[in-house]
């Protein structure tokens, strides 16, 4: 199988070197399509207002590119640099965080993913939560043995799978959830320095996230020891809760 590889860490990236050799080990392709440099919380933005570079790599029998822009260039140019010889499937990170409930929103991992289903290749975003020292071998096995279920499971284009596990020897099992947990859904705090010129600087401070997280939710449940899947999609819309108007011509 062809497996195009991307992340927002950076094709240097522990996470995806380590889910690159598993995939070879079990007998993938593997080609890279990878920001130079980390593209952390870069979310979906698209480079256009100037010419992207896409510099050959090669290691550990993983070949491709190394990409001065955004997670989502990577996944796009990478597909298009690949049209020859198609991917069978799009996999990006092993992210080095967990990307769960609301923090998909400004996630690379999450968009970059997303970006190639969008473009017509299915796609998972796997990502494993933070932790002092990441182990990211049994992250890797759960994700390879995910793309099987994947491919058999097709999800409509513009959806994709994505796995969050917790950074645990022994995880509880695979649990699937709809329900995202609303992190982030706090104040919006910074902290802030002045320099020793007077020039004031500042630093996001997420503070404290009162909001409920309901027991089944992704986030809860990653917590209590269980890796995560969800299906996400590009229709962001509210959906109707009996809340909002019906369909139709609204008169203000």
């Amino acid at each position: 199988m062809h497996i195009l590889l991307t992340n927002d860490d950076g094709w240097q990236a522990e996470g995806l070197r380590v889910l690159a050799r598993k995939l070879i080990s079990e007998g993938h392709r593997v080609t890279v399509a990878a920001p130079d440099s980390e593209r952390s919380a870069a979310s979906h933005a698209l480079t256009i207002l100037k010419p992207l570079t896409a510099k050959p790599i090669q290691f550990d029998g993983a070949s491709g590119w190394a990409i001065d822009g955004a997670p989502a260039d990577c996944a796009r140019l990478g597909l298009h640099l690949t049209k020859r010889d198609k991917p069978d499937i799009c996999i990006s990170g092993i992210n080095h965080g967990s990307n769960l409930g609301g923090a998909c929103i400004y996630s690379g991992t999450v968009n970059a993913a997303m970006e190639a289903s969008m473009a017509g290749c299915p796609a998972i975003a796997a990502s494993l939560e933070k932790s002092a020292k990441y182990d990211f071998a049994p992250a890797a096995d759960l994700t390879v043995k995910l793309i099987g279920y994947a491919l058999s499971h097709p999800i409509p284009r513009g959806q994709i799978y994505n796995l969050n596990l917790p950074a645990r020897a022994q995880i509880r099992g695979l649990f699937f959830t709809q329900i995202l947990g609303p992190d982030f859904l706090t104040e919006a705090n910074y902290q802030e320095f002045t320099s020793d010129y007077n020039q004031k600087y500042y630093f996001l401070d997420d503070g404290a996230n009162e909001q409920y997280f309901h027991p089944d939710s992704d986030s809860k449940r990653c917590q209590d020891g269980w890796a995560t899947l969800s299906v996400l999609g590009w229709d962001i819309s509210a959906k109707n809760d009996g809340k909002l108007p019906e369909s139709g011509l609204l008169t203000l």
